[in-house]
């Protein structure tokens, strides 16, 4: 069986897919671009915001020939993604977005205690997981940076199960509230071993049983005046979103769109009336005379639309236009480390490798 650094020294191998832990991240990722392969490195890219400054900033990811370094959030490359975010920043109905929330769940069990998300030498816990994704979404939603963590709470790895003495350093879950720059704020819920939370039964009978929820991404936008013919003389029609797409992460399978606009006519700062118009939305495909509707079939997956930009962008070919560059990373992880550091957790830790000269 070939070994990665095998792949590596192999001239008929022009790229790799870094899958290891966390904490091996940057490491392979500087030796795998070294080796001049392109790289599609597993979320999230590093262990901290530290090693992705010193990875999406080093000189040989920076030369002008470098080869392609993309960090794999998958579900930005899906024409359900970028629909949903088409509808929230669409400037002739929608205000700007006065807050984010998105949550992901997995039942309780399905992750063995052994497991590598449980080891923060290997750099694991629930925000380095599924937490990378609410982080990501709610930055793309916002379009800012969720810089002040107004308050991150945290639910570890049990004692008993855990023989490891960082283990009380392990998040098996994570909610956190956020604000930005411009007074938006956001919310996430990760958790890697859900339970309770059954209808119809008492929680003392549930909370020990697994359960789950949706995938969710919700956005809440703020009032904007939209021009009415039919309004009359010193009448101001005005229109207040919401949007949530359920399952990005898996929209070839399931996925929907709700959009809900809250329209009210106003004269002279009084409400005349009020009504609401809602619509259920799915997107497979990218819209007819769109730029981008060569670039897949309906039954792509997030992984297939993903990977044929990878092959694109490495081809020099247009694309999409969708993309994770490398100052978006940096950005990711240090959300990851406020988050961190606002529920009174270590940071995952550094890692000492130095690319020989």
């Amino acid at each position: 069986m070939l070994t990665f650094p095998d792949l590596l020294k192999d001239p008929s191998i022009d790229a790799v897919y870094i899958a290891l832990p966390n904490s091996l991240h940057f490491e392979w990722a500087l030796r795998a671009i070294k080796a001049r392969k392109h790289v599609l490195l597993e979320k999230p890219s590093c262990s901290n915001g530290e090693e992705a400054r010193a990875l999406f900033n080093h000189p040989l990811v920076k030369a002008a020939n470098a080869p392609v370094l993309l960090e794999a959030f998958h579900y930005r490359f899906h024409p359900a993604w970028q629909t949903f975010m088409s509808l929230i920043h669409d400037d002739a109905v929608a205000g700007p977005v006065q807050h984010a929330h998105a949550q992901q769940y997995l039942f309780k069990g399905v992750i063995p205690f052994d497991d590598i998300r449980w080891r923060y030498d290997l750099a694991g816990g629930a925000m380095m997981d599924f937490g990378t994704y609410t982080v990501n979404c709610l930055r793309q939603i916002l379009r800012e940076e969720p810089s002040q963590v107004i308050e991150a709470q945290w639910r570890g790895v049990p004692s008993s199960q855990s023989d490891r003495t960082e283990g009380q350093q392990i998040d098996q879950a994570m909610t956190a509230t956020y604000k930005t720059e411009s007074g938006a704020t956001g919310s996430i819920i990760a958790d890697l071993a859900t339970s309770g939370g059954w209808p119809l039964l008492p929680s003392s009978w549930t909370k020990n049983l697994p359960s789950i929820g949706w995938p969710k991404c919700e956005a809440e936008l703020g009032e904007k005046e939209v021009e009415s013919p039919k309004s009359a003389d010193g009448e101001k029609h005005f229109v207040k979103r919401k949007v949530i797409l359920w399952n990005h992460l898996a929209p070839s399978v399931y996925h929907r769109i709700d959009v809900e606009d809250t329209h009210t006519i106003h004269r002279d700062g009084t409400v005349l009336k009020t009504w609401k118009e809602s619509q259920n939305l799915k997107s497979y495909s990218w819209p007819s005379g769109d730029k981008q509707a060569y670039a897949g079939e309906d039954w792509w997956s997030t992984y297939h639309c993903q990977l044929h930009e990878f092959v694109n962008k490495i081809k020099g070919r247009e694309g999409s236009g969708v993309w994770v560059d490398g100052d978006d990373s940096i950005k990711q992880m240090e959300a990851i480390d406020r988050t961190y550091e606002k529920a009174g957790m270590k940071l995952r830790p550094t890692s000492k490798f130095e690319l020989p000269v």
